[in-house]
């Protein structure tokens, strides 16, 4: 188990050339469900998450995404998740600013996703480009949703790269 998710974890990268092999809705539900297992502070689960599976939705939101002219693999993107933060309610009592911790949540639950689709074969790539203006009607958003955040999915035939990180003594501090 331990030596499936090291490889899960090294072999995940941001995929920018996706092939043409269809990925159905039902991965991408399938995908989801599990990233739902995703843990939010105090359980408040502020997010809401749009599976964009219609051809005309995924071009729209690839539009809203590849701002200006940036991304342009995004058009070869079989489908995308795209999730908004809603406000955290949290458990009475709690002395934390209630949105304090949304995009935490949020992060995490990216994560899942991206671990998910890898796990079942599919590749991914995290766009934190979004045109407001374009996205809110390509997942149809309600008033007070924001989405900052779409996630790209297919599949690729790209080798895996060599992860380049800084060096463990650069970033870790042992106390």
């Amino acid at each position: 188990m331990k030596e499936y998710f090291n490889e899960l974890i090294s072999t995940r990268q941001s995929c920018r050339d996706f092939n043409d092999k269809p990925l159905g809705k039902e991965t991408v539900l399938e995908i989801i469900s599990s990233a739902l297992l995703a843990p939010s502070a105090c359980n408040s689960q502020p997010w809401k998450v749009y599976a964009v599976t219609s051809p005309e939705k995924i071009k729209q939101t690839a539009l809203a995404i590849g701002v200006n002219g940036h991304n342009k693999f995004l058009s070869k993107a079989k489908a995308f998740i795209a999730v908004a933060e809603k406000p955290a309610v949290l458990k009475e009592g709690v002395r934390f600013d209630r949105n304090h911790f949304v995009k935490y949540d949020i992060g995490e639950l990216i994560a899942y996703i991206t671990l998910k689709a890898k796990s079942i074969g599919v590749e991914t790539c995290i766009i934190g480009m979004v045109d407001q203006n374009l996205i809110k009607p390509a997942l149809e958003l309600k008033d007070g949703e924001l989405c900052n955040i779409v996630i790209a999915l297919g599949y690729s035939d790209c080798a895996i790269r060599d992860k380049k990180r800084k060096p463990f003594d650069e970033t870790v501090t042992i106390l």
